[in-house]
């Protein structure tokens, strides 16, 4: 059984649409019986974060929240994990983080551990959202572009791929939906999407071990 922890902060649209989709995540990990440590809501708290990586020592670490260069936030934008402060609770770990900028500095301060892996992005995470779908978001197919291409990643690990195919399977899912929108003309928001998606793709790094698998 490998133990999973994963963070859901959820004070904003966008922190609100990662929570909800990673529900997919979550769901698709006990099916395979995993053990999942799920930080919802006011639980994804610094005090929170260490203690549960402490008791329970996960293999796999999902981030999702804000994050910049060096750090990566929980519920109210509260720091969980930083460079040069507390990045070791990270080490001998597979971490994805779906976080801003996170992989440039935090992910590579971490990655020189032997034995750790990084994914994350290594400049923004760009997310187009339907406002339309605030109360739902997993009925906001605009989102469902993006954020179904990026669980590939988290999906692929807990299905047994090791981090580099993890993060090619979530690239191709990238890629297949940017060549959808620039074939569809009906969609008033296709190239913007279709762009950001881009971006999405090419800012998404594999740091580390890139053959550790769960």
């Amino acid at each position: 059984m490998v133990r999973i922890l994963i963070t859901r902060p959820e004070h904003d649209p966008l922190t609100r649409h990662l929570s909800y989709w990673n529900t997919v995540v979550i769901k698709i990990a006990k099916r395979k019986n995993n053990s999942v440590i799920d930080l919802h809501q006011n639980k994804a708290n610094k005090k929170e974060f260490e203690g549960r990586i402490k008791k329970v020592n996960p293999s796999l670490v999902l981030l999702n929240g804000h994050g910049d260069d060096d750090s990566v936030c929980g519920h109210d934008n509260e720091v969980l994990v930083k460079k040069g402060e507390n990045g070791a609770v990270l080490k001998k770990r597979i971490t994805y983080a779906v976080a801003c900028s996170a992989a440039k500095l935090l992910g590579a301060e971490v990655c020189a551990e032997k034995d750790t892996s990084f994914i994350g992005y290594d400049d923004y995470f760009i997310l187009n959202i339907d406002r339309d779908f605030l109360v739902n978001p997993l009925n906001d197919k605009r989102a469902e572009k993006f954020l179904d291409s990026s669980n590939r990643v988290a999906i692929s690990l807990i299905k047994g791929h090791n981090c580099k195919e993890a993060s090619e399977n979530s690239k191709k899912a990238f890629r297949k939906r940017i060549i959808s929108l620039l074939a569809n003309s009906d969609d008033p928001n296709a190239l913007d999407d279709a762009k950001d998606l881009y971006w999405n793709m090419n800012h998404q790094v594999c740091l580390g071990n890139e053959n550790a698998r769960l």
